[in-house]
């Protein structure tokens, strides 16, 4: 894991929802529909200052579930090194480039390859199996894309913003500083 610090989301059972990075933002959004913006520093693997409040993380989620409230980044990790690396390969002889495994849902997951890729193979949907209660496996991969758009992440339920963020270039300004 890299030298800088990221903040963990969990929910009350201690499932990892999201990382943030350090100074990161979070939307909490109240029951009525009311959202609030709070930044997010990192203080230990296990505590958190949200705003001005310092919790537990397990706290945090705690008080956000019993008011029913949720909670989403509005920043994201950017540094490719945070990300689980695995290879996929169209057969077992065969050597390719590392995938960086950006986001995981249920039953499948998207990875891409920054660098070294085959035409067409950039971006990659494939299958998590479940292989006991709490142990899971990269499966097969069900789609391979050169594009975002050739394999449409959002209509498998992945986190569009998250997978821009990772992905693509930040967008430079052109003209002067205002």
């Amino acid at each position: 894991m890299p030298t800088k610090k990221y903040i963990r989301f969990i929910d009350s059972s201690y499932n990892t929802l999201f990382h943030l990075p350090d100074g990161g933002r979070i939307r909490i959004t109240r029951p009525n529909g009311e959202q609030i913006e709070r930044v997010c520093r990192f203080l230990d693997e296990c505590h958190t200052q949200v705003g001005n409040n310092v919790y537990h993380i397990c706290e945090f989620a705690e008080r956000m579930e019993g008011i029913g409230a949720k909670y989403t980044p509005l920043d994201y990790i950017r540094e490719l090194e945070f990300y689980r690396k695995f290879y996929f390969t169209k057969d077992s002889t065969a050597k390719g480039p590392p995938y960086f495994i950006i986001d995981e849902i249920s039953a499948h997951g998207f990875a891409f390859a920054p660098k070294g890729a085959a035409k067409g193979r950039k971006y990659c949907i494939f299958e998590i199996l479940q292989i006991g209660p709490n142990r899971r496996q990269i499966g097969n991969v069900i789609l391979w894309g050169s594009s975002l758009r050739d394999i449409h992440p959002r209509e498998w339920g992945f986190d569009m913003e998250k997978i821009r963020a990772v992905t693509q270039k930040p967008k430079t300004k052109n003209g002067p500083d205002r």
